[in-house]
């Protein structure tokens, strides 16, 4: 078999949820810095997160530790209110690092509590290099189910 072919079949069978439909439900601008480079460890950094309108705090998202040497390891976490905790699908935070780029990550939603998702990385750099990456925190609404035949094209 060729790679060509192997390497299609592995791109047909990719996650079921590159199919899904999401829909941001929070603010655009629910971000925070992260220090990487920093000499020591530094405390948290928390941020509220506000409805897509900005109108409404549904969370708060925060990193810890909020800045560290290269290698620390951060947990990104994100707790929706229990009101809105049925309403996001899905947590994932875009880190932007300047020249370096940016990356965008899946929170894990904790099974025993439906607003709670956490995610771990570890930071990395050169030696010596200092510098601040901004952590957007984004939160998705399924909407559209790919396994659901009963939905219909009529609207009704």
């Amino acid at each position: 078999m060729s790679l060509a072919l192997i390497l299609s079949l592995i791109v047909a069978c990719g996650d079921k949820d590159e199919s899904a439909d999401y829909v941001q439900v929070n603010a655009a601008d629910d971000t925070l810095t992260v220090d990487v480079g920093a000499a020591e460890l530094l405390e948290a950094r928390a941020v509220e997160l506000r409805s897509n309108t900005g109108a409404v705090v549904i969370g708060t998202g925060e990193v810890s530790p909020g800045g560290g040497p290269i290698g620390t390891i951060h947990t990104v976490s994100v707790r929706i209110d229990e009101e809105y905790a049925e309403l996001v699908d899905r947590a994932t935070v875009r880190i932007s690092s300047g020249d370096r780029g940016e990356d965008e990550y899946i929170l894990t939603q904790d099974f025993a509590d439906e607003g709670l998702y956490v995610y771990e990385l570890k930071s990395v750099g050169a030696v010596g290099e200092e510098r601040e990456d901004t952590f957007t925190l984004r939160l998705w609404d399924l909407t559209t189910d790919p396994e659901d035949t009963s939905a219909s094209d009529s609207g009704v």
